[in-house]
Parts: structure tokens; C-alpha cells; sequence
């Protein structure tokens, strides 16, 4: 990913919270057939050596030759457009503010049903955690062990993680706090996110 010195973020703790609260991201790998990617739920294993956890349907493709590859996990979070408009001095152009994190590193396939198990345990107990009334793997055995033939497993051990907070660091105070007014004035993207994020930078 391209990150100008402005908007890179080097606080490996900070890029990992950010993945655990935007943990649906895209899985991007690359074989003789071409690009592939798959929009999936990621669980972040943070450890003294984090790694991604997840599964896929076995009826993808993708996971057939990427075993033990290089793949990449890009997460997504807040973006809105920016319009020149809103600065105060001229020679601008409109742009886009937005937060992202890419994850590269080593992926293995398993499909052992011990595996499998831990992997949607591990799901469930991370996505259902807080609900009134969580869904629990036990009350549906027969489903679940359905699901299980339908599904491969994935760790992917990671080698980097680069992190990009454009929020236009790279202007004056004065033009911030004027994209800040503007973007709240907007109903449209996550221009209120956005806009909370600069408030953060500024202080």
C-alpha cells in the first residue's frame, strides 16, 4: 500500500485494535488463473505472535493452490469524499479521507474437523459476545456438523501490517476544522466518523 509519511501509522498495538473492530475484510491471493478475492470475517489471535483465523465455503475456489502462499488481508474502516471546496485557500483538489490496514503473510489450509470446530467456537464466541441472547454451536449439532463438511479452515501467519489514516494531516489546523464543519454537515458515507477521527488527530 501506498502511505505517504503523513498519514502512516506505525503502532502495531493501535493497527491490531483497529482490525478486531473492522474484522470483516477481503482475502486477496493470486494463482495461474489470476487475482482472487473473498469478502470474509476474520478473528484477530492477538498474541505475542499475532495471526488471522477464519473459514470459507470448500465450493471456493480460492483456496484450492494458495496453502502455504503469501496472501493479503485488507480491512476497511471509516471514508467519506472531500471537496475542495471546503478548504479556505485555493490550489486543492477534492480527495478522500479514509482508514485502512493491509495484512500480509503465510496461509494455511486445514480442513480437520478439531479444527474446523475451534474456528467457529472461536467466531461465534467473538461475534455473538454482548447479545441478549448469544447463539450458541451446542443447541444446533446437527446443523453445525453439516456446516463443517461445507468449509475449510485458514491461519494466516503474519509478516507485516501497514496501517493508512488519511484524514488530512498534511493541511493546516484552519482547513481541517473547516473539512470537520463540512463533513458534518453531510449525510452521506461515514462523513461523521470521518470527521470525529480529525477532532482526534487535531488534539
Amino acid at each position: 500500500m501506498f502511505i505517504p509519511k503523513d498519514f502512516k501509522v506505525e503502532d502495531q498495538q493501535r493497527l491490531l485494535q483497529f482490525i478486531e473492530n473492522n474484522s470483516f475484510g477481503i482475502l486477496f491471493s493470486h494463482d495461474e488463473d489470476g487475482p482472487h478475492a473473498t469478502h470474509l470475517p476474520f478473528i484477530l489471535k492477538n498474541a505475542d505472535t499475532p495471526e488471522l483465523i477464519g473459514h470459507m465455503a470448500k465450493a471456493n475456489p480460492q483456496w484450492n493452490n494458495i496453502d502455504g502462499k503469501k496472501v493479503l488481508a485488507v480491512f476497511s474502516g471509516p471514508h467519506s469524499y472531500i471537496s475542495a471546496s471546503w478548504y479556505k485557500e485555493k490550489k486543492n483538489v477534492p480527495t478522500w479521507n479514509y482508514i485502512a490496514v493491509h495484512v500480509k503473510g503465510t496461509i494455511e489450509i486445514f480442513t480437520e474437523e478439531e479444527e474446523l470446530m475451534s474456528i467457529l467456537q472461536q467466531s461465534v464466541d467473538f461475534y455473538e459476545k454482548g447479545f441478549e441472547t448469544p447463539w450458541e454451536m451446542e443447541n444446533e449439532p446437527e446443523t453445525v456438523s453439516r456446516l463443517l463438511n461445507g468449509i475449510v479452515g485458514f491461519r494466516i501467519k503474519i509478516d507485516s501490517i501497514e496501517g493508512k489514516w488519511k484524514l488530512n494531516q498534511n493541511k493546516s489546523t484552519e482547513n481541517k476544522e473547516e473539512v470537520i464543519k463540512n463533513l458534518r454537515k453531510q449525510d452521506i458515507y461515514d462523513s461523521h466518523q470521518i470527521a470525529s477521527l480529525m477532532e482526534e488527530e487535531i488534539k
